[in-house]
């Protein structure tokens, strides 16, 4: 998880009554006659351990990785319950990064010898997903509904963004002059984003219909950027960085404009991290109150998605992902105070049990 300050500095005669009032916005997001979802929660993981939550397919489920009973496993994210996902035979450590409409997911995991890319369907049949030629390792980053799965190759070379057939068999994704590149994530008609190194740093680049890399370009006064995320009609999602790394969300439309989906109140970091067929965004953002999971609309922009849900006691942190029903998987953590923050000598809250949920739009079905 990410890490972030609170911004509170030594206690103040004022301290205890501000920070109650910054307490009380975190939990009263908004009254429950006006919540726009109903939350489902979907699992608890341990904290002092990276989570990853990605997704969410067609069906309400998402995917991810987290430590289970003392080893790193992939996991799908079930509203029946938490389920471990194994990858290829005689691994120790996997993880889950997409799921399709189908059920069948693809991440990485520990061979015997290497690293390496992995599929399973639905019905629990796995493969490996080998790495190009000459390459030793090899990591799934997306899949769609045609078995296509898109992901890095890693060697001696460097990194390569590399499309699996839904036979297994492996290609290089064409590159741009420079060191490498890498893909996240594939739409239906086949159109594979992610970034490649021009030597310069990376840049998010579109491989359509497998053709050739295309720059994509960042906004004004940003470095570089990467894409991370595709919906059916070709919008493209991610961020932009400047030269120190901050973020800034980021939009590729289908009609070639760039456009800045900006940050909360009070913040500066931002990343869109999914994106609907109809073109709802989600993803994180800083704020006057610390990192809040938000939602991207072409007729409202930015919201936190923590004023969008009844009162909870949990603070959402990160959208992760939106299916074509509007469906958002988010992820957070128990709401703290600052004093409580104060008293235990730290002003940030990765060491927090990690909370999945879902959100469900009023009036539609998980």
């Amino acid at each position: 998880m990410s890490r972030y300050s609170l911004g509170f500095g030594a206690r103040q005669p004022w301290a205890s009554l501000a920070s109650l009032l910054a307490l009380a916005l975190c939990l009263v997001a908004s009254p429950a006659s006006a919540a726009r979802y109903t939350v489902i929660d979907l699992a608890t993981l341990d904290e002092g351990a990276t989570v990853v939550v990605r997704g969410v397919n067609a069906g309400g489920t998402a995917v991810g990785g987290g430590r289970v009973g003392g080893a790193r496993r992939g996991l799908l994210f079930t509203q029946a319950g938490l389920q471990a996902v194994d990858g290829v035979d005689g691994s120790d450590y996997s993880i889950v990064f997409d799921i399709n409409d189908l059920g069948a997911v693809v991440g990485g995991s520990n061979a015997p010898s290497a690293a390496r890319a992995f599929l399973r369907t639905r019905s629990g049949a796995a493969r490996e997903l080998a790495p190009l030629p000459g390459d030793t390792a090899s990591t799934a980053f997306g899949i769609n509904n045609h078995q296509q799965a898109t992901g890095v190759s890693s060697g001696p070379g460097g990194e390569r963004a590399v499309l699996w057939s839904a036979d297994g068999s492996v290609a290089v994704l064409p590159g741009v002059a420079g060191q490498g590149s890498r893909a996240r994530a594939l739409n239906d008609r086949g159109d594979v984003v992610g970034a490649a190194d021009d030597g310069a740093g990376l840049r998010a680049v579109v491989w359509r219909g497998g053709g050739p890399a295309l720059q994509l370009g960042a906004l004004p006064g940003r470095a570089t950027s990467e894409a991370v995320a595709v919906n059916a009609r070709g919008d493209i999602v991610g961020y932009s960085s400047d030269t120190t790394g901050a973020r800034r969300a980021t939009l590729w439309n289908a009609a070639g404009d760039i456009v800045d989906l900006g940050a909360l109140p009070g913040g500066e970091f931002s990343q869109a991290l999914g994106i609907s067929n109809a073109g709802h965004i989600v993803g994180s953002s800083t704020s006057s109150l610390g990192s809040r999971a938000c939602l991207w609309t072409p007729g409202e922009g930015l919201q936190d998605l923590n004023s969008l849900i009844a009162a909870s006691s949990s603070v959402l942190t990160h959208a992760t992902g939106i299916n074509r029903a509007g469906v958002i998987v988010a992820f957070g953590h128990e709401a703290v105070s600052h004093d409580a923050q104060e008293e235990h000598g730290h002003d940030d809250t990765h060491e927090l049990p990690v909370r999945v949920f879902l959100l469900v739009p009023s009036g539609a079905r998980p």
